[in-house]
């Protein structure tokens, strides 16, 4: 009987396994679906509000990541920006593509006048968008594969320990 809740429990910790992996994949897209998002109310935000540039990012930050932006020991903006940037949680699963990406855009902003700015958003929501549809092929090709990979190799251990 003991045997048989092992083999149980093996098999849940290797679908489980494989769940989570299929989760941090979901976590990456809706991340970069958030930070999207972000880019367009900071848009709108700078085209009709004038001021500084740490308020206005804060003020458009989505719920989903309105901790990453929620810092207030930075005097300048750049600095500001990448202390945001470090502290995402590894749990978002972020690429080393995303990272940068999110580096770079903190970097340029708010060094230019309103359309220079206007310009540089639109840039980077172009380049957030070819990053997010690379996260939602491989949400869409990896996550069902990482659970049934986990489910089965469950199954092959189970199936040595009988």
């Amino acid at each position: 009987m003991l045997k048989y809740i092992g083999i149980i429990l093996i098999v849940l910790c290797c679908f489980f396994a494989g769940y989570y992996f299929s989760l941090r994949l979901k976590l990456r897209r809706d991340f970069l679906v958030s930070f999207r998002d972000f880019l367009s109310t900071l848009e709108t935000n700078i085209r009709y509000n004038s001021g500084e540039i740490i308020p206005l990012v804060k003020s458009c930050s989505p719920d989903f990541i309105s901790k990453i932006f929620a810092r207030d020991n930075c005097s300048t903006f750049s600095s500001y920006w990448a202390d945001c940037i470090d502290n995402i949680p590894k749990s978002y699963a972020l690429k080393k593509d995303d990272y940068n990406l999110l580096y770079e855009f903190g970097r340029m902003l708010g060094t230019t006048d309103i359309e220079g700015q206007l310009n540089h958003i639109n840039l980077y929501k172009e380049l957030i968008k070819s990053n997010l549809d690379n996260s939602n092929l491989e949400l869409n090709q990896k996550s069902k594969l990482s659970k049934l990979l986990g489910l089965f190799a469950g199954l092959a251990v189970a199936l040595l320990l009988l």
